[in-house]
């Protein structure tokens, strides 16, 4: 089982980035629940607003609004367990998430690559996926795979189900697989239950997870939110993982943002924790700034590195794992 460095803790014996105080981070949650009953989020999950209403929500089945009231949010983020190990299919490799220590995993997911023998940009292959694989599962200081290509010579609404193909037969490390649509959940099991000998056995040890996105603004999109769901059900580790853009798709000014962030991830965290009360969930983002200028979301940023540092204070202040992206 791997450990990682020590960070945000009284000793410091690495790099630690403390720019909230807990008041800060409070006020933060107190703006969230505020939006989550006054505003509410769009749900466009039948089986996911019924779960909702069935909890003590109001829900509005014209506009697909859900008002979730704050008493319901804060025993779901009391019962998420604060640690979790994840899993791979070697024992050696499992990764104990858990506050106070960091890893890293390889960014996903590019739409190109550069060729290393042309030098040119162009559409990634399955040739590459594995080939990439490989590589990953050979750096020591990436603890966790995430899903790192798609390839183009595939049928794109199953190219999910290639990534994780090339997982299972490239690397032992834990992985996290970002699928959203609940069919590719069922296959996706399926695969994991053959390659562990039993669905059983891959229950115990879910060598895989998948990431549920929220689209920003508080809209719980019904793929993603069925995949949630369904992979709850299955045991296969989820990990809540928005990509608002402060200035397009979010509020400029990045508090307006951390509110809304906040929000689309704890009213998913709900979600999870109402299909099966004390899952370990994941805190993600990939939130980032928008370039006003051409629209494109501007990952590795000053202004994302600041807000990985909200994502990772507003986690610890849940007392939940966190997962924040870079560039």
């Amino acid at each position: 089982m791997a450990r990682g460095l020590l960070t945000n803790t009284t000793k410091y014996p690495a790099l630690g980035l403390n720019m909230f105080t807990d008041d800060e981070l409070f006020e933060v949650h107190l703006a969230t629940l505020d939006v989550l009953w006054n505003v509410g989020i769009k749900c466009e999950s039948k089986e996911a607003r019924q779960i909702f209403g069935d909890a003590g929500c109001t829900v509005d089945e014209a506009t697909h609004i859900v008002k979730i009231p704050a008493w319901l949010i804060e025993d779901a983020m009391n019962v998420a367990p604060p640690n979790f190990r994840c899993t791979g299919r070697d024992p050696e490799k499992d990764w104990y998430c858990e506050s106070g220590r960091t890893g890293f995993v390889n960014f996903g997911e590019a739409l190109n690559v550069i060729d290393p023998y042309t030098r040119k940009r162009r559409a990634p292959t399955k040739d590459d996926l594995y080939k990439s694989v490989m590589m990953i599962d050979k750096m020591k200081n990436i603890v966790v795979f995430e899903r790192n290509i798609v390839p183009a010579d595939v049928d794109p609404y199953v190219g999910q189900l290639h990534v994780l193909n090339a997982f299972l037969n490239n690397t032992t490390k834990p992985g996290y697989i970002g699928m959203h649509d609940p069919n590719n959940i069922k296959i996706a099991f399926k695969m994991g239950s053959v390659v562990a000998g039993s669905e059983e056995k891959f229950k115990e040890r879910p060598f895989f997870g998948t990431s549920t996105d929220p689209i920003s603004p508080l809209v719980q999109a019904e793929g993603a939110t069925d995949a949630l769901i369904y992979a709850t059900r299955l045991g296969i580790p989820v990990k809540i993982n928005p990509l608002g853009m402060a200035g397009g798709t979010t509020c400029v000014h990045l508090a307006g943002t951390m509110v809304t962030h906040n929000a689309e991830v704890v009213s998913m965290f709900l979600l999870g924790q109402l299909i099966k009360r004390g899952v370990p969930m994941v805190y993600g983002s990939s939130t980032a700034m928008m370039d006003l200028s051409t629209t494109v979301s501007c990952v590795g940023s000053p202004e994302l590195a600041l807000f990985s540092a909200f994502v990772a204070k507003m986690a610890q202040f849940y007392k939940v794992p966190s997962w924040v992206a870079g560039g």
